[in-house]
This record gives C-alpha cells, structure tokens and sequence, in this order.
C-alpha cells in the first residue's frame, strides 16, 4: 500500500463526492464498477479507495447511494421552508411598520334647499330670447308689473316719474356703510343733490347716526328688509318679520315712518305685495341699472348710467363701493348739463 499525503487525501474526497451527486441527481444507485482514479493508492473491485495512514491502520470509504426522491425533496422544500419563516418572522414588523388608515369622515348631511314661492311672471317672460337676453333691467320689471295687474294683484309702486318732465332720482341700496355713507354723503352735499336710501335693517341698527344724519340733510330712507334676502325664496311669516323688524329700526333711528319700500332685486310675489300693502309702502324699483353692485370702473358706471337717462327715470345704485363714489361727481354734472333735474323718489312720484 501506497501512503497518500493531504492533497491527494482531500482531491480524492472531492473526486468521489462529485461522482455521488451526479450519479444521485440522475436518479441511478451508484453502481460497482471499476473506475481508474488519477491517484496512487489501492483500488478493489467494490470501487473502493483504502486509505492508509502513517499509523498503518486502515479504513475504507464507501460510496453511499442516495436516492433521487430524498434529494429532490430536500432541494425543493429549502426555499418554501425559508419563506414560510421569514413570513412569520416579519409578519408582525409588517404589520407595526404599515401605517394606520385614518377613519372616514362622516358625511356632511345635504341641505335641501327649499322650494321657492310661485313668481308672479309665467315661464315665457323669462324663457323667451326676445325678451330675456334682450330686455333692458326695467322693461322686466314693467312686464312683471304689468302681470301683476292682470293678476289682480293691486299696490302701491312707483316705476318711474312723469316721462313729460326732465326729473330723475338718484337712489342708494344696502347702506348704511361705516366708511362709504360718509364720503357719499360729502358728495351729495357739496353738489347740493338729494337722493333717496333704501336702507338695510341690519345695518340701520348698527349705524343709526348715519341714518339720522341722511334725514337731516334732506335726503330720504327707505326699508329694504331687515336682512337683504329674497323675499320669493322665504316663507310668508320671514317675509313679515322682514319688512316689519327693518321698519322698527328706522323709525327707532329717525322718528319718522317709512314709505317707500324696495325689495332686494326688484323680486317679489302675491305674499310679498300683501305684507307690503299692509304696512301702506308704496314699492319702489327703478328704469336705470349700471351693474354698480358688480364694481365694475368708475367710467363703466358713468358711462351705463348716462345712457340710459330718461325723464322720470330712477337709478339704482348702492351704497358702500368706491367705485360708484369715483363716477357720481360726473354724472351728477353731466345729467345736469342734458337738463335733467335730481329729486327724491317722494318728489318724483307726487309729480307723477
């Protein structure tokens, strides 16, 4: 017998490990067969490798066969295996790390809004393109008059003043303004021009100086509601507390009772015509629209106004925009160049 040193120890082990996984993974016993091995050493039929030490003793390496199923089974299940551990592993780091879903917020529940009250005018006033989209401001609010009539629904109004006489009156919606009724009043004085208020309840009672103030130097105050709502879109009861608790704060304000009435946007119906005929107001709207609410400039305003100035005409208005204080010094001025004379809406409709 040949002694063999470490290498040719450890390349022999290496060689015959190779030749069981092989034989193993090909599903086939390792058989006994004589193979020729690149070492010294003896070799015995049975393919075995007698490996003798320094020591002289001696032991023999079998070669082991292992089946294909074990092998397969053992390779397969080795990924599942560590899968279904690290699952369980980070299973709860997951489940701390994930972020909580907030709770859903609950619903706002829906107003429905309520129904608005029949208007006076049937559908084709307003659906036609004749007159809807062509129609100026006050030629809506004569036909509105006028279906009123037809209506049987009589009271108190005034549109506009004597068309034969070349008087106009300028009116003021939604005041009194802390800082705006003021500078307008200054205006009004200095270019000794009376005007007509239709004041805001709300506001009256806030500024009721300013109210006693616009009486005393000759000008005019109206109601025009307590709030400033559309007095078709609420019940008949708000509808009087509207107009009534806005007539208590002016004649707190000024001692002296209320006899013109505007509602907001010229809008009204048979339940609005009865609590204002009560109270013995006489309506008042307008022919003169410049969109002033909208603040467009002073020079739009000066320019929408002036043209449309008739005889017996009413201007609207309104109370609190700087822009409308910028244009009333040149209107003012040019309306009396054209011969037009300022007067209050009781003036205008005595003369009517």
């Amino acid at each position: 017998m040949n002694t063999l040193n470490a290498r040719q120890l450890i390349t022999a082990l290496l060689h015959k490990c190779a030749c069981y996984r092989n034989h193993a993974v090909n599903g086939t016993a390792i058989g006994r067969r004589r193979r020729k091995l690149p070492l010294r050493g003896t070799q015995n039929p049975l393919n075995e490798i007698i490996l003798v030490p320094r020591s002289g003793s001696f032991r023999r390496l079998r070669p082991i066969a292992v089946p294909f199923t074990a092998w397969s089974l053992i390779y397969a299940a080795k990924p599942l295996i560590l899968a279904g551990a690290f699952s369980v592993l980070s299973a709860p780091v997951l489940l701390a790390a994930a972020p909580k879903q907030p709770a859903p917020a609950p619903k706002k529940p829906v107003a429905v809004p309520k129904q608005p009250a029949p208007a006076l005018l049937p559908p084709s006033f307003y659906n036609s393109p004749s007159f809807s989209q062509n129609a100026r401001p006050y030629e809506k609010l004569l036909a509105k008059n006028q279906y009123a009539r037809d209506q049987s629904c009589r009271f108190n109004k005034i549109l506009r003043g004597d068309t034969h006489r070349p008087r106009i009156a300028l009116t003021f919606d939604d005041g009194p303004h802390p800082v705006y009724t003021l500078q307008l009043l200054n205006i009004l004085r200095r270019m000794h021009t009376p005007a007509t208020f239709f004041v805001v309840g709300e506001q009256v009672e806030k500024n009721p100086g300013l109210v006693r103030l616009e009486v005393a130097e000759g000008n005019e105050v109206g109601d025009h509601t307590y709030d400033h709502v559309n007095l078709t879109l609420i019940p008949p009861e708000l509808v009087a507390y509207e107009v009534s608790r806005c007539d208590a704060a002016i004649t707190k304000a000024t001692g002296a009772p209320v006899r013109f009435f505007r509602p907001p946007g010229g809008e009204y119906n048979g339940e609005v015509l009865r609590e204002v005929a009560g109270h013995g107001y006489i309506t008042t709207l307008w022919t003169n629209d410049p969109g002033d609410f909208m603040k467009p400039s002073s020079v739009v305003i000066r320019k929408r106004t002036l043209a449309h100035l008739e005889n017996g005409g009413i201007i609207l208005l309104h109370d609190g925009i700087p822009e409308t204080l910028e244009a009333l010094p040149g209107i003012i001025t040019a309306a009396r160049l054209r011969g037009y004379q300022f007067v209050t809406v009781s003036q205008l409709a005595h003369a009517h």
